[in-house]
C-alpha cells in the first residue's frame, strides 16, 4: 500500500512541477531585421517535456500479501501467464488468473483484483 501511495504522490508532484515549468516564461531572441535575414534560418526546436511513468522495482514476495489489491500496472494481458506451461502452478479456480511480475507468480481474483496466492520465483 505504502508503494502505491508513494507512486501517486510521485506521479502528482510531477505533474505538479511540469505544469509550472511549461507555464514559464521562454527565453526568445527577437527577430533579426529582414536584411540581415539571407542565410536559411535553423528550424524551431520544442523542447517538450517527456514524461516516462518510473515504477520501483517490485518483488511480490516480498511486498505484496494474500488479500491485498494487485496495482492496475500489473493487471494487463502482458503480465498472464498460463499454468499448464509450468509445473509449480496449480490450475486457477474460476475468476482467477496467474500473472508472473518479476519472476515471482500471483494467483489474482480477476472480479476484485485481490491477490489469492503467491509463490516465489
Amino acid at each position: 500500500m505504502k508503494t502505491l501511495v508513494k507512486a501517486i504522490v510521485l506521479s502528482i508532484s510531477t505533474a505538479f512541477i511540469a505544469t509550472s515549468a511549461m507555464a514559464a516564461p521562454q527565453d526568445h531572441q527577437p527577430p533579426k531585421p529582414y536584411a540581415q535575414q539571407h542565410h536559411k534560418a535553423p528550424a524551431p526546436q520544442h523542447h517538450a517535456p517527456q514524461h516516462k511513468q518510473v515504477y520501483k522495482k517490485v518483488d511480490p514476495s516480498r511486498d505484496w500479501k494474500v488479500g491485498q489489491k494487485v496495482p492496475n500496472q500489473y493487471q494487463s494481458k502482458v503480465y498472464k501467464v498460463d499454468h499448464s506451461k509450468y509445473k509449480k502452478l496449480s490450475k486457477p479456480g474460476r475468476n482467477q488468473q496467474w500473472i508472473k511480475v518479476n519472476g515471482d507468480y500471483v494467483l489474482m481474483n480477476v472480479v476484485n483484483d485481490k491477490i489469492v496466492k503467491i509463490i516465489a520465483g
